[in-house]
């Protein structure tokens, strides 16, 4: 085959792939705006509305890893297929639903979908570029993709609902997705190379299990008990939550002893600097709650129409993007670019909030939501060469899977408690005063979240050895 015609299908595959990895996150953002819709439309109480956005995010970070493993078994373009098709399934229940127990349920089966197919996208790109050079500029696309996707998300969501197509409302921000993901599934079928893993692979389902039963009597208990009255089973669950944890950390060391392929390979904790990424990693992802919370705050605070709510966080995506961008060439203070970046987050996530309590909006508000993703830009890419520099070559997919399923794990629990939050301050209350009020309480919670997260970024002086 000719080289020109190589180039062309090359292209055309990665194409295919960036669809693969856009997906997920922006189908994360893209409900934001809608959940004020969706509210008065299926009369979700404010527990449901959270479980929208926790309920995708825990089946993402639970079989995220899984995942990964099924495409090494069964072959990474049969995965992505099969997870693409998946996210279609999904997203077709979500848009049909008649009831928040249908919409939680389809929400739950796009987050293991999401997980199905995420994996595939940067195991299929190793694989398809084995020349650096294209495989660094084919990462460097993947990662503006992914930047992107917070204001892309937030942004054809408030368009599709003013647009409303078909008289749709809410459920064109799920339908319309069915089109392109038809297309996708076409194309890898014609495009994507199959590729696997030759290691032997192995399945942890009772890993997955015992995952998925800790991370519930987290996020369940903390949507649902302000809704219930606080009863006595949400405690029991809370309590329930950190033994089952210790039993899957157990089991995980158990089935590394005896041969078997954990989720999370318990010896990688042992290297500090994994070990405080993951948990830096984990925080770090609490900004999940803002997002739907300043998109509440907005709509029924504010009374702004959804076109425009999603613009309000056009900006953060704008500085997401120019992050990175503008500190590429700062050599010397790589080391220190994750925990200065997160202190300019935290500066300009407090000051949203003080702004928001004032009742400041305008070019103020959208300047510092601009600064405070611009924060957020310079230290997410240098998150993962932190958590991954010190782990050796051969363990490094893992540990990038571990870091994606913390970074899931706290956007679920930032959900779910930081909403909960939200709304116990709101009260039932309305109005702009009222939602501004619960907002800034929110946010200020959030911003300690990440200001511990940002202390324990900063990377430990080296002992100098004496001579």
């Amino acid at each position: 085959m000719p080289a020109t015609v190589k180039a062309k299908t090359g292209s055309l595959a990665l194409a295919v792939l960036l669809v693969g990895a856009l997906l997920p996150p922006i189908d994360f953002f893209i409900v934001n705006v809608a959940l004020s819709s969706i509210r008065e439309d299926l009369h979700t109480s404010p527990a449901e509305t959270q479980l929208v956005i926790s309920a995708y995010a825990a089946g993402y970070a639970v079989f995220l890893i899984t995942g990964g493993r099924l495409g090494d078994l069964f072959g990474r373009r049969r995965l992505y297929i099969i997870g693409m098709a998946g996210f279609a399934v999904a997203n077709l229940l979500c848009g049909l639903a008649q009831s928040p127990v249908q919409l939680l349920a389809g929400r739950i089966a796009l987050g293991i979908a999401a997980a199905l197919l995420q994996p595939q996208t940067l195991a299929t790109m190793r694989a398809l570029y084995t020349e650096e050079r294209a495989l660094a500029r084919a990462m460097s696309l993947y990662g503006t993709a992914v930047g992107l996707a917070a204001a892309i998300g937030q942004f054809a969501g408030g368009a599709l609902i003013a647009w409303n197509p078909f008289d749709w409302g809410w459920r064109a921000v799920f339908l319309l997705k069915l089109p392109f993901c038809a297309a996708t599934v076409v194309a890898a079928w014609y495009l994507l190379p199959e590729t696997s893993s030759t290691q032997r692979v192995k399945l942890d389902i009772g890993g997955a299990l015992l995952l998925s039963a800790a991370l519930a009597c987290v996020v369940l208990p903390l949507s649902l008990g302000r809704d219930q009255g606080w009863p006595a089973w949400v405690f029991v669950a809370l309590v329930c939550a950190p033994v089952l944890g210790v039993t899957f950390l157990r089991f995980e060391a158990w089935l590394a002893a005896r041969g078997g392929m954990p989720l999370v390979d318990v010896r990688l904790f042992a290297i500090p600097t994994f070990r405080r990424g993951v948990l830096v990693g984990m925080l770090f992802f609490f900004t999940t709650s803002f997002y739907f919370l300043f998109g509440i705050y907005q709509q029924m605070g504010r009374g702004v129409a959804p076109l425009w709510t999603g613009l309000t966080i056009v900006p953060y995506g704008i500085g997401l993007f120019l992050g990175p961008l503008a500190t590429s060439n700062l050599v010397r203070l790589r080391p220190r670019l994750l925990a200065i970046g997160m202190a300019i987050q935290v500066s300009f996530y407090a000051a949203i909030g003080a702004l928001v309590w004032v009742g400041i909006g305008g070019w103020v508000l959208s300047a510092t939501v601009f600064l405070a993703g611009f924060g957020q830009g310079i230290a997410f890419p240098r998150l993962f060469n932190t958590v991954l520099g010190d782990v050796p070559p051969h363990q490094g997919g893992l540990a990038a899977g571990i870091l994606n399923s913390a970074l899931q794990v706290g956007a679920s629990i930032s959900a779910a408690a930081i909403g909960s939050l939200f709304f116990s301050v709101l009260a039932g209350d309305t109005g702009e005063r009222a939602y501004g009020h619960a907002f800034a309480i929110a946010q200020w919670t959030l911003t300690g979240a990440l200001a511990l997260a940002a202390l324990i970024a900063i990377p430990p002086r080296r002992r100098v050895r004496s001579p």
